[in-house]
């Protein structure tokens, strides 16, 4: 059964989330990524700015822009993240603390690790309005290359992003970490996604009736009792949220490519096996995964082993993976659910390729008996 007292207080959030998306503006930072003009950027880069240019822009948990600039010691271009424009999206954001969480990201975790990240140029978050803004280096002017789910990656590209995965988990194993970083099992969202994961469910089928099998079925079903033995093992800050679309690739030594990773809005701490998992998933087709998952676990194991991470078995390795495989599972049942945080036809893609594996791995069986 959902935590009532959790649920009612997640209600009396919904409401606080919502009036502060209705406050007016009475500081420097503007209520759309389009109202960035020469006067917001100068406040917020602490840099005259003299023209701003739209050279690109997107929308989904946040609205994205890429902006061109002109100025006194800025750079010539910048990639620009803020509070989502649409009501409803904006009071989820504010909810899931996406702006709070990547401006926390950059400003207490991402000095100091060596993992590949869009450099930060500047990054502000309101106490009062929730509003935020992190702007960044402009990733194309160093020539990176963007993919998403539609476009399946290689087995050497995923091999490159679990890498930076293994870096990242390596490096922050057991190391103290902020107040602010929460878990999975802890997420305020929790109670919610629990006691609607059914619903969201049935509107997957009305979608497309082949997105579900008897195997996935106990995984929707208390997904809070499986979240905390998803929680259980040595832990890590994670990314939180590696799907192929937050990844971009760059020139890297020897003729071959280096993974990069955006997007540090969902990080928290758990174990490292649930982000490597939840790429790994949703970056390969099924009959591909199959054929090289054992080879790319071993070698997240070597290189999580090498930055200092836990010294993994092959066994722990295979066995954890089969179990946090579910999580991929339930946030594409809920993603595609709910519908507007991803594209439509990119989040189907996830969803499919993670109840393949699911299904492949005995993922519950895998949980009821660890």
């Amino acid at each position: 059964m959902p935590d009532v007292v959790a649920l009612a207080r997640l209600g009396g959030r919904v409401v606080r989330e919502a009036s502060r998306a209705a406050l007016a503006p009475t500081s420097g930072l503007p209520r759309r990524v389009q109202e960035y003009d020469a006067a917001a950027l100068t406040r917020l880069l602490g840099r005259r700015v003299d023209a701003v240019t739209v050279l690109a822009g997107s929308s989904g948990t946040t609205d994205r822009a890429r902006l061109g600039l002109r100025g006194r010691a800025v750079p010539p271009s910048v990639f620009v993240k803020a509070t989502a424009g649409e009501a409803g999206t904006r009071v989820f954001g504010g909810l899931a603390r996406l702006g709070a969480v990547e401006v926390g990201f950059y400003r207490d975790l991402r000095p100091g690790l060596p993992v590949e990240a869009p450099a930060l140029v500047a990054a502000r978050q309101e106490g009062r309005t929730g509003r935020f803004a992190v702007v960044l280096e402009d990733l194309a002017a160093r020539g990176a290359r963007f993919v998403d789910t539609r476009t399946p990656l290689t087995p050497d590209r995923v091999a490159a992003v679990l890498r930076e995965l293994a870096l990242l988990h390596g490096r922050t194993h057991g190391r103290r970490t902020p107040r602010w970083l929460g878990t999975n099992a802890g997420d305020a969202f929790l109670p919610l996604v629990d006691a609607t994961l059914g619903r969201l469910q049935q509107r997957v089928l009305r979608h497309d009736p082949t997105l579900t099998s008897a195997a996935a079925e106990p995984l929707l079903r208390g997904y809070g009792h499986w979240a905390r033995l998803l929680d259980d093992g040595p832990p890590s800050v994670l990314h939180g949220d590696p799907h192929p679309g937050n990844v971009y690739l760059l020139d890297g030594a020897a003729g071959g490519e280096r993974a990069g990773l955006l997007d540090w809005q969902a990080v928290r701490r758990g174990v490292g096996l649930r982000d490597a998992s939840y790429h790994l998933v949703l970056a390969l087709e099924p009959d591909v995964r199959r054929a090289v998952e054992r080879d790319l676990l071993d070698d997240y194991r070597t290189a999580l082993r090498s930055a200092g991470g836990p010294d993994l078995s092959a066994a722990e390795t295979w066995a954890g993976y089969r179990r946090q495989v579910a999580y991929a599972y339930v946030s594409t049942v809920f993603t595609v659910g709910l519908g507007g945080l991803q594209g439509a036809d990119v989040a189907a893609v996830g969803l499919r390729r993670a109840l393949a594996a699911v299904e492949d791995l005995d993922t519950a069986e895998a949980l009821r008996h660890p």
